[in-house]
């Protein structure tokens, strides 16, 4: 039987801590861990899939949630049997960046400022008798 999210196969940290008693049930991840991973403090964070378990033992709950601009995130509501002050231990599976899937996307440069860039880069053309010898140089004769 496979998992019901493939990325939960894979754990890129594992850690133990203990929830926030005054931080609405924050869950820090510690700073070596942060380093290892490369996570820096930032104004939007990215998401994190995690599992998340009372410490040492009980079925593990898997969540996706946001990072604070600590790296810390909250255990959602429906997880009844962690209260503040528990020892957890933690799973992270996958940092997601957080990014607006509906924002417009860049556009593309149009033809004009296309072919304007191009006969820039391409610099002075050495012919100066334009298209009047034109068959000379398509069709040079030879001797």
């Amino acid at each position: 039987m496979g998992m019901a999210n493939p990325h939960l196969g894979k754990t890129i940290a594992a850690f133990h801590a203990v929830v926030h008693r005054t931080k609405n049930r924050l869950v820090a991840i510690p700073v070596k861990v942060q380093r290892d991973l490369g996570l820096g403090r930032r104004r939007n964070n990215h998401l994190v899939l995690y599992s998340i378990r009372p410490s040492g033992l009980g079925r593990w709950n898997h969540h996706l949630s946001y990072l604070t601009y600590d790296n810390e995130f909250a255990i959602p509501a429906d997880v009844t049997r962690i209260r503040p002050g528990d020892p957890v231990d933690v799973k992270l599976h996958r940092v997601i960046p957080d990014g607006d899937a509906l924002a417009p996307a860049a556009l593309p440069p149009s033809p004009a400022s296309l072919l304007a860039t191009l006969a820039e880069e391409a610099g002075e053309d050495p012919r100066v008798d334009g298209s009047v010898r034109l068959d000379d140089y398509l069709y040079p004769t030879h001797a």
